[in-house]
C-alpha cells in the first residue's frame, strides 16, 4: 500500500502488503505535532491522488506524454510536489507492469513500451525537482553516497528516482548509470570510497552478483568499509530475505534512517 501524508501530501512511504498498490493516508512525522484530528477535507485527498495515479496509468497504456505533461500540471496544481509524483505514482507503476509482466498479462514489447515512458514522465519531472550527477571518474571531490546497481540489472530508472530523493533532501549522492560486472563494481567502490554503497536488485538471480561484492567489501579494512543497503525488485517481493553484510531496503521509508544520520552529520 502506498502511504501518503494526509495533511501536506507528501509521499510518506509504502506499508505491507508491498504487491498492493492502493493509497492509504496517515500523517508524516513534520505535520504529527501539529495535527489534532483527519476532517472530511483531509480524506477528499485520497481520490485526488487515486485519480492521478489512475490517469497516468491508463496513458502510459498509449505511451502518450503530452496527457501525461497535463496530469503532472494538474498533480502540481493540486499541491503535489513533483519527487512524490515519481516516488508514490510512478514507481508503483513501473513495479504493477513488472508484475503484470511476471503473470503473463503484458508481453515483454510492452513491458519495454510502458518503462520508456516512466523513464520519459521521470525526465519531465525530474526536472523541475533537482540534478543528480552522475559518477564521474575525474572528479576530485567523491560521493558520501554511491548508488549502483546489481551485476545483471540493467533498469537504472529505479536508482536515479531513489538518488533524485536523497538530492531532494540535501543529501549528496552520485549514480553510475549504466550495468557493471562485479570485478568492476568492486574496483569502482574502491577508488571511490564511499561511506554508504546503495545497490538496486531487480531478479533473485542477481543475488550471487551482490554477494560475491559485499564479500569482497567485508574484508576491507574497517575504516574505508562503506555500510550497504540493498533494495529493489527482488527485496520488495521478498524474493530475498536476507543478505549477510548489508542491509535490506524493502521500500524507500526503510531509508529514513539513513537519511537522519546524513542530515545530523551534514549538519554539523
Amino acid at each position: 500500500m502506498l502511504n501518503w501524508c494526509s495533511y501536506c501530501q507528501h509521499f510518506v512511504g509504502e506499508t505491507p502488503p508491498y504487491d498492493r498498490f492502493g493509497i492509504t493516508h496517515g500523517i508524516c512525522t513534520t505535520c504529527e505535532p501539529n495535527v489534532q484530528a483527519f476532517t472530511d477535507v483531509d480524506f477528499a485527498h485520497t481520490q485526488v491522488l487515486k485519480d492521478i495515479q489512475d490517469r497516468l496509468f491508463e496513458v502510459g497504456q498509449r505511451s502518450d506524454l503530452d496527457a501525461a505533461r497535463r496530469i503532472i500540471d494538474d498533480a502540481e496544481a493540486a499541491n503535489v510536489r513533483g519527487i512524490d509524483i515519481l516516488l508514490g505514482v510512478v514507481a508503483p507503476m513501473l513495479y504493477q507492469i513488472g508484475e503484470d509482466w511476471r503473470r503473463g498479462l503484458v508481453t515483454v514489447a510492452q513491458e519495454h513500451s510502458f518503462t520508456a515512458f516512466c523513464q520519459q514522465t521521470f525526465d519531465l519531472v525530474a526536472a523541475t525537482v533537482a540534478t543528480v550527477k552522475p559518477y564521474e571518474p575525474a572528479r576530485a571531490e567523491m560521493p558520501e553516497t554511491l548508488l549502483i546497481n546489481a551485476p545483471g540489472n540493467f533498469h537504472t530508472l529505479g536508482i536515479r528516482m531513489i538518488a533524485l530523493s536523497l538530492v531532494n533532501k540535501r543529501i549528496p549522492v552520485r549514480v553510475v548509470d549504466g550495468p557493471l560486472g562485479v570485478d568492476e563494481s568492486v574496483a569502482l567502490i574502491g577508488r571511490v570510497r564511499p561511506r554508504t554503497l546503495l545497490i538496486s536488485m531487480a531478479l533473485a538471480d542477481q543475488t550471487a552478483g551482490v554477494v560475491a561484492i559485499v564479500e569482497r567489501i567485508a574484508a576491507w579494512p574497517e575504516q574505508i568499509r562503506p555500510a550497504i543497503i540493498v533494495g529493489g525488485y527482488a527485496v520488495k517481493q521478498g524474493l530475498v530475505s536476507t543478505l549477510p553484510g548489508a542491509d535490506l531496503m524493502a521500500d524507500i521509508s526503510a531509508l529514513a534512517p539513513f537519511e537522519r544520520r546524513e542530515a545530523l552529520r551534514l549538519a554539523n
